[in-house]
């Protein structure tokens, strides 16, 4: 990924070693307006801003609201939402000052609020504070407030992250709704959500699509994960979609949607790595990443990659086919593959910096496994990265080389329902160390440092697959 980078993965500044996070970009705060994308993010406990009309190219940050002083209430800024209302713009975030911890009369998260006029100059509203509602709830999570218009209840509603009072340890995570009628007053609802599952529901965003209403939100009570749930009214009940509940993997979080009225994206980060190494661990913040939701019939959703993202890589790329392992017929319009003992593969073409690799598979039905290799290199396939697809396991899978002998980090993967009949369609975005794939409305996201451009290709495992419309484009 080209560093500071202005497409397609918008980050705010140059990736570099031993971040500790405050100097990349995290939880984006997408609000959209007369044909423009706000993304306001928190950036050195500040909010920044940037625009873009396509999520392909993005303008130069700017500072949106500052925070205050050590003594002031927003010594550190958090999450928040962007609501207008008779042309002015509210922008409702959290206030956090760790020094107020246990400290008789303050409270260490509060809500606050800033308006706008034109969505550059904020004031902010000192007045307006939402203390944590400790009659009922903890006095610790208190914050992310996502306001929305409920037009069944004829009012606005604000989400907040809180925690049950006296709940089990890391388990407590719960939403709270406020409500008011001009955006002015607040009083308190009721908690619409509580399963007893997570330490914190993070970063809210609820919104309706047809006839659902959805959740979506963050916790890291196991690991990073964007999770979402189903309800038909937003008072609830709310729950789980059958088989996945993720958009994307474990890199990913603390997504929320925003609409231009025709289409919904979900716009969240994608980790980076500490000291920019396959081997360390995820830090928080990283570069956006923006996925377009899709509806299915049954009210789940799924994400696909965005048609602008995809149109911007225009010039198809050669391929010089050269099989290495197992059987390979490459004389049709398909490419296909057999190897009923192992492994087998065959290289296609040099990789570009910034490329879009797309083709359809099927598989036979004892295949094991079958997909794409990326950044390959060596003459003995030294150094590979891998999209597996794994019918027998109904799993997308990505594996890479250098993965090997007391690595132990978890292992990146999403469920998909794979059918040898219906095969799958693939894309994948490979722009630097970032690779995003995309399988039947399924994401998995990833990163892939220490590894060049490389050549790409396609295998088979203990099976046969067909690859039909093969491309590369940058």
């Amino acid at each position: 990924m080209k560093q500071g980078s202005r497409q397609r993965f918008y980050m705010h500044e140059a990736e570099r070693k031993n971040m500790p996070g405050m100097d990349t970009c995290g939880d984006f705060m997408p609000f959209y307006h007369d044909g423009v994308h706000y993304l306001y993010y928190l950036h050195k406990y500040c909010i920044y801003e940037v625009t873009t009309k396509d999520f392909v190219s993005y303008g130069e940050p700017r500072l949106a609201i500052v925070c205050g002083g050590p003594a002031e209430q927003d010594w550190h800024i958090g999450t928040g939402s962007v609501v207008e209302r008779d042309g002015v713009f509210h922008f409702y975030y959290t206030g956090f000052n760790e020094s107020n911890r246990d400290t008789e009369g303050k409270h260490e998260q509060v809500l606050m609020r800033a308006t706008s006029d034109d969505l550059i100059e904020w004031e902010k509203a000192p007045s307006f504070l939402i203390p944590p509602y400790t009659e009922h709830y903890g006095d610790l999570h208190w914050r992310d407030p996502q306001v929305f218009w409920n037009d069944e209840a004829g009012e606005y509603w604000m989400a907040v992250t809180a925690t049950e009072k006296n709940g089990p340890l890391n388990r407590s995570g719960c939403t709270h709704i406020m409500k008011s009628a001009d955006l002015e007053q607040w009083k308190h609802g009721e908690m619409i959500y509580a399963p007893r599952s997570y330490a914190t529901h993070e970063c809210h965003d609820i919104f309706q699509m047809g006839d659902w209403w959805y959740m979506v939100f963050s916790n890291y009570t196991r690991w990073w994960e964007t999770r979402y749930r189903m309800a038909r009214s937003p008072e609830g009940p709310w729950f789980m979609p059958p088989y996945d509940d993720m958009f994307d993997g474990r890199g990913y979080y603390a997504a929320k949607t925003v609409s231009n009225g025709t289409n919904r994206y979900l716009v969240g980060w994608q980790a980076i790595r500490a000291n920019m190494d396959d081997g360390s661990h995820y830090q928080w913040g990283g570069s956006t990443l923006v996925h377009e939701l899709v509806q299915h019939s049954d009210g789940t959703l799924g994400v696909k990659l965005i048609p602008a993202i995809e149109d911007s890589f225009r010039q198809e790329l050669p391929q010089a086919p050269a099989a290495h392992l197992g059987v390979w017929d490459k004389e049709t319009a398909a490419i296909t593959g057999k190897e009923p003992n192992g492994f087998g593969w065959i290289e296609l073409g040099r990789m570009a910096e910034d490329c879009l690799i797309e083709t359809s598979v099927q598989w036979s039905s004892d295949t094991q496994a079958c997909g794409i290799m990326l950044h390959t290199s060596g003459s003995g396939l030294e150094k590979w990265c891998q999209i597996r697809l794994e019918p027998q396991r109904n799993r997308l899978v990505f594996d890479r080389s250098n993965k090997f002998d007391g690595h132990h980090l978890f292992v990146e993967e999403r469920y998909i329902p794979l059918d040898s009949l219906s095969g799958a369609d693939i894309k994948i975005v490979a722009s630097g160390n970032i690779i995003i794939i995309y399988v039947n409305n399924t994401a998995l996201a990833t990163r892939a440092y220490n590894y060049e451009s490389g050549s790409f290709g396609l295998f088979v495992e203990h099976g046969e697959a067909v690859f039909a419309k093969v491309k590369i484009s940058e």
